[in-house]
């Protein structure tokens, strides 16, 4: 009896060291994956992220995670009537907004039109893009966070003093955060695409919004001594057919207000097909100046479908709209020495 009792034991250590917690082996997707002619999991096309869902979850939402059907029929259904409202022509006569009020962007709304629907993950419908933690919010560490942006502010250089104290964005010299797909604007646009290219030793993932590629190197390690960039080092290796992308090294300037980061910024991507038209993306950022707990988010990719294509991307803000911007600032100091 003893003995029957002690091969019990082993047989269940044996389990759970080869199944860890969950218990159960995973059943392998009914989804067969193409390869490339390197044997690697063919990931290769243009991709959209369609979804409207934020990264937050809004506060009134607490810890609930997804919604019903029923829900996003709602949900749907008013940001349709929305957009319809606002696709409609501006009255030319309309009066200014009153002192001290918000010039809105509504003609950049009009041309781009808004993200109209839900796209489920895994067959959920996630009420944020961040699913850890809990709450689907940032978990700041502190309500200001001190990115270098505060740390300038802090000592003493207003947002007006140079190029150096404008975001990155506005300086074209990145999109509206880390990497492509980390943080969406609201209307429908170019930062929502994307394109990937493999070969034997690389994957190449490029941005159509600001022209940013990334490429990740196979297989191999992060450059030491780092050497900051804008977006970062990127390696990656294949998990079954997940392509798993880390990358470090940002460059501090590259916070911004949507996701504020610090030099110490690390971001983990997952990249696992699971039909022809659809790849989930997973991402885990770390920066434990910033944040009290690494966050992980999830999302789905769609093929963009046949005929449609990225386009290079032009900024212009860098070039005009910044000069204009701090020609004006150095103005206003002009005229604040002169003699009243």
């Amino acid at each position: 009896m003893k003995s029957v009792i002690r091969n019990v034991k082993v047989f269940f250590i044996i389990l759970f060291a080869m199944y860890g917690t969950i218990g159960f082996p995973q059943m392998d997707s009914p989804y067969k994956v193409p390869l490339t002619e390197f044997e690697h999991p063919d990931l290769q096309g243009v991709w959209t992220d369609q979804s409207m869902t934020p990264l937050e979850r809004p506060d009134s939402l607490g810890l609930k995670s997804t919604y019903s059907i029923q829900e996003i029929n709602e949900l749907e259904q008013a940001r349709q009537i929305a957009t319809e409202r606002s696709s409609q022509p501006l009255t030319p006569d309309r009066s200014p907004p009153p002192l001290g009020g918000v010039i809105t962007q509504q003609s950049d709304v009009n041309f781009n039109g808004l993200v109209t629907r839900f796209v489920p993950v895994f067959g959920e419908y996630l009420t944020s893009r961040i699913v850890q933690p809990e709450n689907g919010r940032l978990p700041y560490l502190d309500e200001n966070p001190q990115d270098i942006f505060a740390l300038r502010a802090n000592s003493g250089f207003t947002r007006f003093d140079g190029p150096e104290n404008r975001p990155a964005n506005e300086r074209c010299l990145g999109v509206p955060g880390q990497l492509p797909l980390i943080v969406q604007l609201p209307l429908d646009g170019p930062w929502r695409n994307m394109q990937i290219v493999q070969n034997k030793n690389y994957v190449v993932i490029y941005g159509e919004y600001h022209t940013s590629p990334r490429i990740v190197r196979l297989n191999s390690q992060h450059f030491e001594p780092a050497f900051p960039k804008f977006f970062g080092d990127s390696i990656g290796s294949w998990d079954g057919n997940t392509l798993v992308v880390k990358t470090k090294s940002f460059r501090s300037d590259q916070s911004n207000r949507r996701l504020r980061s610090s030099e110490l910024l690390e971001v983990t991507e997952r990249y696992t097909p699971i039909s022809d038209t659809e790849m989930v993306l997973e991402f885990e950022i770390s920066d434990s100046k910033i944040y009290s707990e690494v966050i992980k988010t999830r999302i789905t990719l769609q093929r963009m479908t046949a005929g449609q294509r990225l386009y290079e991307s032009g900024c212009h803000e860098g070039n005009y709209s910044l000069p204009g911007i701090l020609a004006g600032a150095r103005r206003q100091e002009i005229e604040a020495s002169l003699p009243r």
